[in-house]
């Protein structure tokens, strides 16, 4: 499939516009790694306008429903999405230029300086018991849309404008970036999979033999089949639980090795990235890290390790690492 094209759409928006022109050719940086082992790179994805990565899925879904939208006044779009954190983050900022209604489903375990902006950008939000688990917020976002066909759904997970706007702009970015440098594997935390799969897609068609490594949390890896659990996770990704597999993923399952962190081994690795660089990162960007460097262990120092740093953590995981 072709990446989505929005210049109809930023021609018509101007608020669409300036979204996506703030958007991507974030740095691709060298970052500590094991002492004998292969080079690490990473992608500084809180440079985005929102500050992280998913201002790039907000605004793949936002065009794509823009489009499906059509010519009618956006006061009458009315959009609905579950989110970990930061896709209703980014929503939230998109969505309030717009001029353009958002609710979002999201776990009792959000941090209130998330719901805080949420309030501020006039965002409706739905929470679910966090001891339901994450696919009970995805449950309850696909209900609510069901129910009322006012609410346009964005369904990240199965939205294929998500793998494609990161095929077109994470993917392409980090081929030009590499500069001909062959990467030995590409390393991203399973949440959609929608950055995993569209970078792995994009890196391929430069470099056939790249390595795809994905990472989710101990407490609830990519295809557990335990049920879903309130434990605490690292930051926005996750196994779904009841064995069900994100949708993206699952069309390269035989060629991802799948790889976990724990929550606690995540906050170690935000300090200690904290200590070596003087660079905050939140808990997916060290759990990255900390797999992208035991991949890098196994390697020489001729090979490259790519991976993907997605925020810069939140003032609550900060607080907790005690600022």
């Amino acid at each position: 499939m072709a990446p989505p094209d929005y210049t109809a759409l930023e021609d018509r928006h101007p608020a669409f516009r300036r979204f996506g022109a703030a958007l991507g050719d974030t740095r691709l940086i060298p970052l500590p790694g094991p002492d004998g082992g292969a080079r690490l790179l990473g992608k500084c994805e809180w440079e985005n306008p929102a500050g992280s990565i998913k201002d790039r899925v907000a605004y793949a879904l936002m065009g794509d429903a823009l489009q499906r939208h059509g010519d009618r006044p956006l006061a009458e779009l009315r959009v609905i999405e579950y989110s970990g954190g930061n896709l209703a983050r980014a929503l939230s900022l998109l969505c309030a230029d717009l001029g353009v209604t958002a609710r979002f489903v999201l776990s009792s375990a959000s941090p209130r300086s998330l719901l805080d902006v949420l309030a501020e950008r006039g965002a409706r939000v739905d929470l679910v018991d966090k001891e339901r688990g994450f696919l009970e917020v995805v449950g309850t976002a696909l209900r609510t849309a069901a129910e009322d066909d006012g609410w346009t759904l964005l369904y990240q997970h199965r939205n294929p404008a998500n793998v494609l706007l990161h095929e077109a702009t994470t993917g392409q970015e980090i081929i030009g970036q590499l500069g001909g440098t062959e990467p030995a594997a590409w390393v991203a935390s399973i949440g959609t999979g929608g950055t995993l799969v569209g970078v792995l897609r994009a890196l391929r068609t430069a470099f056939p033999d790249v390595r795809a490594v994905g990472v989710t949390p101990a407490e609830l890896p990519y295809g557990s089949t335990e049920p879903p659990n309130g434990r605490p996770k690292y930051a926005g990704s996750g196994g779904m639980g009841h064995g069900i597999r994100q949708p993206f993923v699952t069309l390269h399952d035989p060629e991802v090795e799948h790889h976990t962190v724990s929550y606690p081994q995540a906050l170690d690795g935000m300090a200690e990235f904290r200590r070596l660089t003087g660079i905050r990162i939140g808990s997916s960007a060290a759990a990255n890290w900390l797999t992208a460097c035991r991949i890098a262990a196994a390697l020489p120092p001729s090979h490259t390790v790519v991976t993907v740093l997605p925020d810069a953590g939140t003032p609550e995981e900060w607080e907790h690492l005690g600022g």
